[in-house]
């Protein structure tokens, strides 16, 4: 009986676990007034490869960026794109809602600076 119950246990906390990770991890978007695109939920210090298609259909130049301490990326301009592309993160800034964005603020203490870790592909689609 004892191992039956530890087993079940054990399934049960993998599967939360699981979720967690799953509800940690999304990653959200809105737009400023200024046109910058916000995406939140990320790892802080990961880079992600960031690109763009344009109204005319035209994936533009790539660039990566650093996720912030809060885990966000400010994409500047990218309200004029038609869809954004951060790492596996499809958006379209269009249908995104408009907010105000609070600039990340530093930590009062001293601490080691994270050096980011490679830098997350982003995944354009139809482009496999």
């Amino acid at each position: 009986m004892s191992t039956k119950f530890s087993i079940i246990t054990a399934s049960i906390a993998a599967i939360l676990v699981l979720t967690h990770s799953a509800i940690a991890t999304a990653a959200e978007a809105y737009k400023t007034s200024k046109g910058e695109v916000v995406v939140t939920g990320l790892t802080p210090s990961k880079r992600y490869q960031i690109r763009y298609i344009n109204a005319q259909g035209k994936i533009g130049s790539r660039q990566d960026k650093s996720v912030n301490r809060c885990g966000e990326i400010v994409v500047d301009k990218a309200a004029n794109y038609t869809k954004l592309i951060v790492g596996s993160e499809n958006i379209e800034p269009s249908s995104l809602e408009t907010k105000t964005h609070v600039k990340c603020q530093r930590r009062q203490t001293t601490l080691k600076k994270t050096q980011p870790s490679g830098v997350e592909r982003a995944n354009i689609p139809g482009s496999n």
